[in-house]
């Protein structure tokens, strides 16, 4: 940490042809890199740490084609020769997460509906400016990407919690999952991590961060990503009431039917809790992360909406075997967590 602390520090006085009044490293959350706020003269700019830069590049490009589509999203203020340091807008400190969490609905509402109708901008307005051939890790969130996020709920989760199951049969539940996804209807830019810990409110103004991810996908998972946060506590009538707000933009605005888009998020749902639980397994159950420990909870109570959606036991029997398992097995798992 200390060296990249001194090197964003001295990579910012160049560029800022001044020496800042305070540096401070800020608490990171799923990822490998490393943010610092410095402040210049009461101006706070984000400095960023990544050896990863490939992913960089991505994000440096992204974030100049959604503020040229009118995306509230961090400028890149410059950027290191190396391609590993780059300083950033700062979009404030309050995520939409530490605003929303343990609100009615009620009290949620407002600044919700304004995130959904925003999100369907993103995928109406700056869909189609997007090169997805300088997205990472892939262009076009497919057949294998699917896969990969599957398995990554099988091995960071289900593999650590003790349960028996078939391994070969899970395996072909997860590649008809795979080849339902080449199928939905509205596809474009992905967000990929749309949920409101990635959201951040500023002056009452919304903007979104950690998109490096995105790339070519069903636009639905976004909005799956966000009304089925595990923290967020949102019952069926308010994520419907989220979702209706959402189609009506999107059916208004394209070719899209609202039957299109449900059957869209019925297909794409069991793709994100299951990816979501994989994540909390390996940043709570490996790393020992505790923002990720404490989710796993609401995380296990969400399969509850996989195994009650008709037709999910005959099309994945050996997964809503083991979904309706981990389910049963929530008080074991969770003590298994606290030894």
């Amino acid at each position: 940490m200390i060296p990249h602390l001194i090197a964003i520090r001295d990579f910012a006085t160049d560029y800022f042809n001044l020496d800042p009044d305070r540096v401070t490293q800020l608490v990171g959350a799923g990822s490998d890199r490393e943010y610092f706020r410095l402040l210049f003269v009461g101006r706070p700019v984000i400095g960023t740490w990544s050896e990863n830069v490939r992913e960089n590049e991505a994000f440096f490009y992204l974030s100049s084609r959604l503020h040229e589509a009118g995306v509230n999203v961090p400028v890149v203020l410059a950027i290191d020769e190396g391609r590993t340091l780059y300083l950033q807008e700062d979009c404030g400190s309050y995520d939409a997460l530490s605003l929303l969490a343990d609100l009615k609905f009620d009290s949620q509402r407002p600044l919700l509906s304004r995130i959904v109708k925003e999100l369907a901008d993103i995928h109406l307005k700056a869909s189609p400016g997007i090169d997805y051939l300088r997205c990472y890790p892939s262009p076009v969130f497919g057949f294998n990407d699917v896969l990969f996020d599957l398995h990554y709920f099988e091995r960071y989760f289900l593999l650590r919690v003790d349960l028996a199951y078939d391994h070969s049969a899970l395996r072909r539940d997860f590649e008809q999952i795979a080849l339902q996804v080449l199928n939905c209807h509205f596809v474009g830019f992905m967000y990929r991590d749309f949920q409101t810990r990635n959201i951040l409110v500023r002056d009452d103004e919304i903007f979104f961060i950690d998109f490096q991810g995105g790339r070519r996908g069903p636009c639905i998972y976004d909005l799956i990503s966000l009304i089925y946060q595990a923290k967020l506590g949102l019952d069926d009538s308010s994520r419907r009431e989220l979702f209706d707000i959402y189609a009506g933009q999107i059916v208004e605005n394209s070719e899209f039917s609202n039957d299109d888009l449900l059957r869209d998020l019925s297909v794409m749902l069991p793709v994100r809790l299951l990816q979501v639980l994989g994540a909390y397994g390996r940043r709570g159950l490996v790393e020992k992360k505790p923002h990720f420990i404490g989710s796993i909870s609401p995380a296990i109570d969400n399969l509850n909406n996989l195994t009650a959606m008709d037709g999910f036991q005959a099309e994945f029997p050996e997964l809503n075997r083991i979904l309706k398992q981990i389910i049963q097995d929530k008080s074991r798992i969770l003590c298994q967590i606290q030894d």
